[in-house]
């Protein structure tokens, strides 16, 4: 049973803001997973002796199985709920990592990690977190999604140096049990116990519904405003939103922004270990971009909610693009360089993570937006499967990560383009109102 300051239309406090920390625990440890392997990488490489585009294609694995597996998640979570589908989810991962370790072929990689790992993640991953906070919140809906997805750099900043640690002191199997215990251990009771589908089930409406308004006390300073009623009376079912362009070019801004960000991410410690850095500090400076990735998260989030999805996304480029141009400059300037890739590219690659959730839901909320942000996230998966094998081949035949982080670059221009095309500032926004105090004539 809830306390009672949780429950009713007019709670004291909105349980929609337990669920926001919720779903940060559950991404923190479902990405701190996901991006692990890019310290896992080199080990695994040294002991099989495999190139870097033949390991790059386990995780491009991963992201492809995981992807192609969401429209099932979205399914899944619209008819039952996170409280089942999250602790499945963890169970199922906690299994496949801890197979993961008994690995001695590619093949038995690439099914185990790349394959089973790659689904059962997307069960407790973005998309089933990013569809129930999309339930909880309207008018706060960049700030929840940034709040909540500073969990994927909470993930980088815990379990990727830990990760590394463990490989260090026990090895890469050793080490690959141990987040089975971590994800087993934290995904299943906490969502068992906390995890609600939406605020109806506590008689509550989205952002906690208003309180009435006492003498003196000022009205909130922002609401939404429909801007396409229309569009917005539409009932989005899957079939609906697939008609429309706006969803096909939603779903190809993602694929070229995860291509970009997966075909990075995926090769930062490998690129910073090319540079002359050691693997531990290289670990170092990925825990370090998660802090920022964490700080961009939740700044563009409540920014978004202020200027729009679409101004904000490109001011989240601008400091991912010189991001990049710092990880061209590494092998000059190991140290400061790989420092402004992690505080720069952290920044943005933060800042742009919540808006194509918010941005969805700004289009498409309905009853059925779990499996229609499914969907739209296949587009992330073509891209984020592409991107880590494009850059893996471009190191292995050019002897340098440059051109694959000038395809990165050219990505995420293409993706803002796309998504200032898809338009979701015209058809809802956030916007400001008249100040006034309740109670005065």
């Amino acid at each position: 049973m809830l306390p009672k300051l949780f429950l009713g239309p007019q709670p004291r406090i909105f349980y929609g803001w337990v669920i926001v920390g919720l779903s940060m625990i559950n991404l923190a440890v479902a990405f701190g997973v996901w991006y692990s392997f890019s310290v896992f990488f080199l080990a695994i490489i040294g002991d099989f002796g495999w190139s870097r585009a033949e390991a790059s294609s386990i995780f491009s694995l991963f992201i492809i199985c995981q992807s192609l597996s969401s429209p099932l998640t979205g399914r899944l979570l619209d008819r039952f709920g996170p409280r089942l589908v999250m602790p499945l989810g963890g169970a199922l991962l906690a299994t496949a990592l801890f197979l993961v370790s008994f690995a001695q072929s590619l093949w038995f990689f690439q099914l185990v990690y790349g394959g089973l790992a790659g689904v059962t993640v997307s069960l407790m991953g973005f998309t089933t977190n990013s569809a129930m906070l999309s339930r909880w919140f309207e008018r706060y809906r960049g700030a929840a999604a940034g709040v909540a997805m500073a969990g994927i750099g909470l993930g980088m900043i815990v379990l990727v140096p830990l990760a590394e640690h463990w490989i260090a002191a026990w090895g890469w199997r050793t080490a690959y049990v141990g987040l089975a215990g971590v994800v087993a251990g934290v995904i299943i009771p906490l969502n068992l116990l906390l995890a609600k589908p939406g605020p109806w089930v506590l008689d509550q409406t989205s952002d906690g519904g208003e309180r009435p308004p006492k003498p003196g006390r000022k009205k909130p300073a922002r609401e939404m405003r429909i801007l396409d009623p229309a569009w917005c009376e539409q009932q989005w079912t899957l079939r609906a939103a697939v008609r429309t362009p706006r969803f096909w070019i939603l779903m190809a801004s993602y694929c070229f922004c995860s291509l970009c960000f997966q075909g990075t991410l995926m090769h930062t410690a490998s690129a910073m270990v090319d540079a002359g850095l050691t693997l531990e500090l290289s670990a170092i400076f990925m825990g370090l971009m998660g802090v920022f990735s964490s700080t961009g998260k939740v700044f563009f989030g409540i920014l978004s909610d202020r200027l729009g999805r679409e101004l904000t996304f490109l001011a989240a480029v601008v400091v991912c693009t010189l991001g990049l141009v710092a990880a061209m400059l590494m092998p000059f300037h190991q140290v400061g360089m790989a420092l402004a890739m992690a505080v720069l590219f952290g920044l943005g690659y933060g800042g742009i993570t919540p808006l194509y959730p918010a941005t969805a839901a700004d289009l498409f909320m309905g009853g059925s937006f779990g499996l229609v942000f499914s969907l739209i996230f296949l587009g992330s998966g073509v891209g984020g499967s592409v991107g880590p094998l494009l850059s893996g081949l471009l190191r292995d035949l050019t002897g340098t990560y440059f051109y694959a982080f000038c395809m990165a670059l050219a990505s995420i221009w293409v993706a803002c383009l796309l998504l200032v095309k898809s338009g979701p500032g015209k058809v809802r926004r956030v916007r400001r109102v008249k100040s006034s105090t309740a109670g005065s004539a």
